[in-house]
């Protein structure tokens, strides 16, 4: 795979950690893009444990037969104070163009798990799909924290170079 058809996330993954080498513009055009992939990661994440909120939230109503219709729930169910999350402290800019693309990644490789009429199906077949955007959430994460752990040595480095004095805010500044 060529450098201009490989997709951000292998480039992201595949980087040489030996940062020592690198320019520091480098560095920053690095960890500016390890950063991104890591907000369209946490995107896609959100958009799983909406569906998987969302899930959850009909199987328990049908078992404690509440017939309610789950759109009048929907803002209840999303707010979601039962499960606290690990938040991350970084800020995370989405990219509206790549985030479409993250969208249709996973709508692509969850296939025909599309549930428009949630009341009408199954539960056993909810749980089937609860139970693959399980799993993929939880690659989805694996992957995240690698990038964050990516983004991480970039920060190091950079701040390690800051203090040793091989870069100035000038430098920074006047890019």
């Amino acid at each position: 795979m060529t450098a201009h058809t490989e997709r951000r996330l292998d480039r992201v993954l595949s980087a040489d950690l030996d940062l020592r080498r690198l320019t520091t513009a480098r560095l920053r055009a690095c960890r500016a893009e390890a950063i991104a992939e890591e907000a369209d990661l946490s995107y896609l994440r959100r958009l799983l444990h909406g569906r998987i909120d969302i899930i959850a939230a009909e199987l328990t109503a049908r078992a404690d037969g509440d017939s309610s219709p789950l759109i009048g729930r929907l803002i209840e169910i999303l707010a979601d104070h039962s499960t606290p999350r690990q938040v991350s402290a970084r800020y995370q800019p989405i990219d509206r163009a790549r985030a479409g693309e993250y969208r249709q990644a996973m709508e692509a490789s969850l296939g025909d798990l599309d549930l428009p009429d949630l009341a009408s199906c199954p539960a056993a077949r909810l749980h089937e799909v609860a139970d693959r955007l399980s799993r993929h959430e939880r690659e989805i994460s694996a992957l995240r924290r690698t990038v964050q752990q990516v983004v991480d040595a970039y920060a190091a480095e950079l701040a390690r170079r800051y203090r040793e004095g091989e870069a100035t805010v000038d430098e920074l500044l006047a890019e």
